[in-house]
């Protein structure tokens, strides 16, 4: 059995058993056996985190509010007498407050561990939006505890747990230890040691480091001097000791030192050194101003500009250059990934996968200001192994499901501010969200237009697709708006719902070759509004990726969506490519669904270059291969021009002339 031992007053764990609370909970002297932390939103209140002990059960609430959506879960320990973990089980909250059925269980019997998970998420779901019973098979797996394993729940997941992760990680020999039941090995360090004020006094506490399957990518939690939670790391949403919320600004300081320092070591390590000159010889380069191929071409590259392209044998090679040998290859611009959002992580992690993916430009449409400028200005410094990124300024109304930002506006001079505090900062774009009145549009719109901005978002509450165009929108984010716009009263009814909620519902219910698409798709195409539309998220998944959930009719919704692509583009719609994701890892499918939508491959690398340059006036430098221009480009061991998916087949990417080898940019991204 795995038991649980006294240690000083507190639990300890041993041999790998799940952590009793004993110690988080001596950490704040609260009322009975119950402890809670605050979930803040940049400061605002969002939710809470309550561990309660009642003899021999034990439960974590973790409840925020995210948008629409956001973490509803309930997490259950049952311990013996004498403090043996005996189980524990994993619960949705619904919206009445009540857990649900269980989505997973695991017990703990002699020297192994049997989990179960069950085919639904329970009553409430995962965001407690109602029914759905459990529905699918139940699958078991049971494994044998070694000495040092660490047994926890699969879809866990809640700040108590990292905690007692790292608490029992400082306890073993080198500080890792493997996670049952999926045997990933995890690895903690402590990268800072400081004191902070708080509103009962002074307090030491340590950022512990816990990296498994990407070490690039460590998840940061802050320990007390007790080694029991005090807050999480540094994110949109962050839970906090009550009373030390004052203490955030230097906790994030600290950390983002550490992850700055390490991500520009990282780079170092990446980067392929080049001497001289850097030739790119006898590749077949895709030329993206007119869709063509131009075979055995030499391109040199000089810094970060290209000064030469032409026929192999008619470009000379200079004296002393680095070259490599693309004979059978494709050269491509560097692709441009249109719908990111940056973390403090990304800078070696997420931004690394996108290198690999041959992303060498990406648009941030929401991100911390101090992380998104930071990141923007280090690599063009060439300090980190990243994209280059363009940034858009996010902007939300004040409610209380306002999203992850510090911008809500309310008033036209608070929007007008945030514009023009946007523009000093180099952003060339206005992003605006959910909430955000629609009375304040024109405003923000006229103010963005006057500095050279463009102006897209979601389509707030209250309008639909062709009143935000009119009102000066240039771009609509996501293709689901472009189905929910005929919806109007089901953003509403029967409850507020998050738009991707109502898009899975509605997808299937569009007749996309009916009057009224055509009728959106040339207002579209009269005030040359750009969409956006993350088409990765909607088809195959119905939005689950963004909490929309599985759709009552998949097939049909994916067609639809499909056709939209197809109707779209023959339209003289313009399309850019973005995933909605960190990583990019998406994004090649992206590029997929578009030929599968019937948009040949030469036309989508178009998309995935010279027309999303062309958008962001940025393509007197960028979105194609040519003299004068910067060095962003990729090298594929295959025919991407004929077969959109041979850009899995990359070999090289090419960032303002610093070279990465893809292989090496991937396997920063695993765990040794």
């Amino acid at each position: 059995m795995i038991r649980l031992k006294r240690v000083r007053g507190t639990a300890a764990l041993v041999a790998g058993a799940l952590l009793a609370p004993a110690a988080g909970l001596a950490a704040i002297p609260v009322a009975g056996d119950s402890t809670t932390w605050v979930i803040l939103n940049h400061g605002r209140p969002a939710g809470d985190l309550v561990v309660v002990r009642n003899g021999d059960s034990l439960v974590v609430r973790y409840i925020f509010v995210d948008r629409n959506r956001g973490t509803r879960l309930e997490t259950r320990y049952r311990l013996a007498p004498n403090g043996d973990v005996l189980g524990g089980e994993s619960r949705p909250i619904g919206a009445d407050g009540r857990a649900g059925d269980p989505s997973e269980r695991f017990e703990v019997k002699g020297d192994s561990a049997r989990w179960t998970t069950f085919g639904g998420r329970g009553r409430g779901g995962a965001g407690g939006a109602g029914g759905g019973g459990r529905g699918g098979a139940p699958g078991t797996t049971i494994v044998r505890i070694e000495q040092g394993g660490y047994v926890s729940l699969r879809g866990g997941g809640t700040p108590w747990e990292q905690a007692m992760l790292a608490r029992f990680l400082l306890r073993q020999p080198g500080k890792s230890a493997k996670i049952l039941p999926g045997g990933a090995t995890a690895r903690l360090e402590i990268v800072a040691d400081t004191t902070v004020t708080t509103s009962r006094g002074r307090q030491r506490v340590r950022l512990a480091m816990i990296s498994s399957a990407n070490p690039n990518a460590p998840n940061g939690i802050w320990l007390d001097d007790r080694d029991a939670l005090f807050a999480t790391g540094a994110a949109w949403f962050i839970t906090v000791r009550p009373g030390a919320e004052r203490a955030l600004p230097a906790l994030r300081a600290a950390e983002i030192r550490y992850r700055n320092a390490r991500a520009e070591a990282l780079a170092r390590r990446l980067t392929t050194p080049v001497n001289g000159a850097l030739v790119i010889r006898n590749g077949d380069l895709f030329d993206s101003e007119r869709g063509i191929v131009a075979p055995r071409t030499t391109i040199v590259v000089r810094g970060d500009r290209i000064v030469a392209v032409g026929p192999a044998d008619s470009v000379p090679v200079p004296a002393g250059a680095t070259v490599i040998d693309a004979l059978g290859k494709t050269v491509v611009p560097g692709l441009w990934e249109m719908h990111t959002h940056v973390q403090v992580t990304s800078q070696s992690s997420g931004s690394v996968s996108q290198l690999a993916q041959g992303i060498t430009t990406a648009r941030d449409v929401a991100a911390d200001l101090d992380v998104a400028v930071s990141q923007r200005d280090r690599e063009r410094a060439g300090r980190l192994a990243s994209p280059r990124m363009i940034l858009a300024g996010f902007i939300e109304g004040p409610e209380r499901w306002a999203g992850p930002s510090e911008v809500l506006v309310s008033t036209e001079t608070e929007a007008r501010a945030w514009v023009a505090r946007y523009d000093s900062l180099g952003y060339k774009q206005i992003k605006l969200y959910n909430l955000v009145h629609p009375d304040l549009v024109p405003t923000i719109a006229e103010e963005a237009h006057k500095r050279g901005m463009r102006l897209s978002g979601h389509v707030p509450r209250g309008l639909s697709v062709p009143a935000a165009v009119l009102l000066g929108f240039d771009e609509i984010q996501h293709a689901a708006f472009l189905f929910s716009t005929f919806y109007q009263d089901s953003l509403y009814v029967p409850t507020m719902r998050p738009y991707s909620a109502v898009a899975t519902a509605v997808a299937p219910n569009v007749n996309v070759d009916g009057p009224e698409m055509s009728t959106l798709i040339a207002l579209l195409r009269d005030h040359r509004t750009v969409i956006d539309g993350t088409f990765n998220i909607w088809i195959g998944g119905g939005g689950a990726a963004v909490g929309g959930g599985p759709s009552a009719n998949l097939s049909k919704a994916d067609s639809n969506y499909l056709r939209l692509i197809r109707r779209l583009y023959d339209g003289g719609v313009t399309l850019v490519a973005g995933t909605d994701n960190g990583a990019g890892t998406t994004y090649h499918r992206e590029l997929a669904l578009y030929e599968q939508a019937g948009i040949p491959a030469p036309q989508v690398l178009q998309i995935a270059t010279i027309v999303a340059a062309r958008v962001m006036q940025d393509d007197r430098d960028y979105g194609s291969i040519a003299t004068g221009k910067v060095a962003d480009l990729v090298i594929v061991n295959g025919k991407p021009h004929e077969r959109v998916a041979d850009l899995g087949k990359l070999e090289t990417v090419i960032r303002a002339g610093r070279v990465y080898a893809v292989k090496d940019l991937t396997a920063a991204l695993r765990a040794p």
